[in-house]
């Protein structure tokens, strides 16, 4: 019995392709009908030399010939003379039982029908050959550590300020302390002609705005210190866009007033401490003196 070649077959392949698409636009019942295929048994990843087996419908005797259809199976590659394949029953149903190559690795095998006058190609089948029969577990997803996107912590004074940069009083100007939602004036010299600083109020930072020093490098900044903010000890931080830097301190209190001095003064009490010593030293002496001069009577 003559087999056809994989040649042949891909010709008639071709054909059987254009009179069923002819075939469709003529015949609507015909895209209700059961598309070939085959199935694998036990699965497409074997061990080496491992059997499998397909199961297949669809490879029915062509209506020119009385010869039994034939179902090829071929690796996808061009290697004459080898090949595989049995007859298909009556209803078109097959069944093969191949063998899987001994070396590990991917092979894919072309599975036809060969109706003798015509025939057509199955879905390609790829075989997967690995050591235990078992798929190769995918890698698993590596979650990249977080990137922290928090500020880093202020510590004043660890910039240091640009040398030149300075905060000036004049009439308009604030001091160093402030009440929260008092506004402020500050005047810096001593930054880039032009530049534009940016003020933030730290230790939680808190933008106060952007200025523009003018052409001798002066910058005039007007803000108003946010309600609520905690009372205590504060940094101004101005950061200019042409590298210039400076921190000015800024004390929080009720009233805008700085902190009166609390701290007890010693220099009276020491002089007071010390007159009373030594009226007292006196004292002792002269009732010395009056006690012996009574006995010397």
């Amino acid at each position: 019995m003559s087999r056809l070649s994989r040649s042949r077959v891909a010709v008639a392949t071709g054909l059987t392709l254009g009179t069923a698409t002819a075939g469709l636009l003529f015949s609507p019942a015909a895209f209700a009908a059961e598309t070939p295929g085959y199935t694998v048994s036990p699965s497409t990843t074997l061990a080496p030399g491992a059997e499998f087996t397909l199961s297949g419908t669809g490879c029915v005797q062509a209506d020119d010939t009385t010869e039994t259809p034939f179902v090829g199976f071929v690796p996808d590659v061009d290697e004459p003379g080898w090949g595989d394949g049995a007859d298909s029953n009556a209803d078109g149903t097959w069944t093969l039982t191949e063998q899987a190559p001994e070396d590990l690795g991917s092979y894919t095998y072309v599975v036809y029908c060969d109706q003798y006058t015509d025939g057509f190609d199955y879905n390609k089948l790829t075989i997967t050959v690995t050591a235990d029969g078992k798929p190769v577990p995918a890698p698993a997803p590596t979650t990249p550590a977080p990137t922290s996107t928090a500020p880093a912590e202020f510590k004043p004074g660890a910039k240091p300020n640009t040398p030149g940069i300075a905060s000036t009083t004049t009439a308009k100007t604030t001091g160093n302390a402030a009440a929260p939602g008092q506004k402020v004036v500050k005047v810096l010299k001593g930054f880039k002609p032009f530049e534009k600083v940016t003020l933030v109020l730290h230790s939680t930072p808190v933008e106060l705005g952007t200025f523009t020093a003018d052409a001798n490098g002066v910058v005039t900044a007007e803000f108003t210190i946010p309600a609520g903010t905690p009372l205590g000890n504060h940094t101004l931080a101005y950061t200019g866009d042409k590298g210039s830097y400076f921190e000015d301190p800024l004390t929080l209190t009720k009233d805008g007033k700085a902190l009166a001095y609390t701290g007890a003064d010693v220099k009276l009490p020491l002089i007071g401490g010390t007159v009373l010593l030594a009226a007292g030293a006196g004292a002792l002496v002269v009732g010395r003196r009056r006690r012996t001069g009574a006995a010397q009577a």
